[in-house]
């Protein structure tokens, strides 16, 4: 926002006479102001969106990612959730998961034309992406909030029936992990996304992103150091670089986000589903076991058909 009023700063300066120094005081305020504000807004605590973004920048961006090679393909009928809500729990996360920006700005053509059913979308995010100026403003616009249980549990009291959460489980660790022509993803110690979509009576749809590990080279320069820093910080490093800087290779296979079949994991249990009631621990690891092998099935059954049969699941 501050960089882009430098301009404009500098021509009502030529134009009224003023001196410099109004104009970088006023500059300096602006920067000073943003930087306050996104330090100290709660609109991802709310789940709030940048709706003058929403309205007037994906029609450029739609622009530009239309001629990009991604594509939605949806396995099964997503209906029946208890909730009527659906958490869609996407692999790998990549270095920069990408398919998340180009589902969140083409929304239109790919999540709407997929799933007209559920015209709620959030994208859980990590919370270090809404403190970098400029970035927060791109993915609030792109239906981020931040990924937090509060914050998710509000964003599905307020969308009702008919809302989907994507989530992307590897998060920080899986983009250290990501590897050009490899399938890596890490889902041992993630088990938060089970837990919610028990809670809350959704239906958890695993999602593949087929060629998204194929879009960028990851360094392994100081990657001990940077795995150490991840830990620390919750947040990664990735030393990347595409055709061109942070253009991306695309595959001529292109991006291709694979939904497979909804897993209920109140089906077939003597307990039905209540809002409210508590959810053990025992519940939580049958769930991820179940989603771990539903994910494996999804891929080797789908990977021929995308372009990908000679890849191998690794799960970490």
């Amino acid at each position: 926002m501050s960089i882009a009023l430098a301009p404009i700063l500098s021509l009502v300066r030529l134009y009224l006479g003023v001196s410099k120094t109004w104009d970088m005081k006023v500059l300096g305020f602006s920067v000073v102001y943003y930087s306050t504000w996104v330090m100290t807004s709660k609109m991802t605590k709310k789940g709030g969106e940048n709706r003058f973004l929403n309205s007037n920048l994906f029609g450029l961006l739609r622009y530009v990612l239309s001629s990009i090679p991604i594509s939605i393909s949806v396995t099964h009928e997503v209906t029946g959730a208890p909730s009527g809500q659906y958490l869609f729990p996407c692999h790998p996360h990549g270095a920069l998961a990408f398919n998340r920006a180009a589902v969140g700005f083409c929304m239109e053509d790919l999540w709407d034309a997929a799933f007209p059913q559920l015209p709620n979308l959030k994208v859980l995010t990590a919370s270090a992406a809404f403190y970098v100026p400029i970035i927060r403003e791109l993915w609030l616009a792109s239906y981020c909030i931040e990924a937090s249980k509060k914050v998710a549990v509000k964003a599905l009291e307020k969308g009702g029936p008919g809302t989907g959460m994507l989530v992307y489980p590897g998060g920080e660790v899986e983009q250290l992990m990501t590897e050009l022509g490899k399938e890596k993803i890490y889902l041992s110690g993630r088990k938060g996304f089970i837990k919610l979509a028990l809670e809350q009576g959704m239906e958890i749809v695993p999602v593949y992103a087929f060629g998204e590990s194929d879009l960028y080279y990851h360094s392994k320069i100081l990657l001990g150091l940077r795995k150490k820093i991840q830990k620390k910080i919750g947040a990664a490093i990735p030393l990347i670089h595409g055709q061109f800087g942070l253009l991306p290779y695309f595959p001529e296979k292109g991006v291709r986000l694979v939904f497979g079949e909804p897993i209920g994991l109140w089906k077939g249990k003597q307990t039905k589903w209540v809002k409210g009631m508590k959810i053990d621990q025992n519940m939580i690891d049958e769930g991820h076991a179940v989603y771990c092998e539903k994910l494996k099935e999804l891929f080797e059954k789908e990977k021929g058909a995308m372009g990908y049969a000679d890849r191998v699941l690794e799960i970490y």
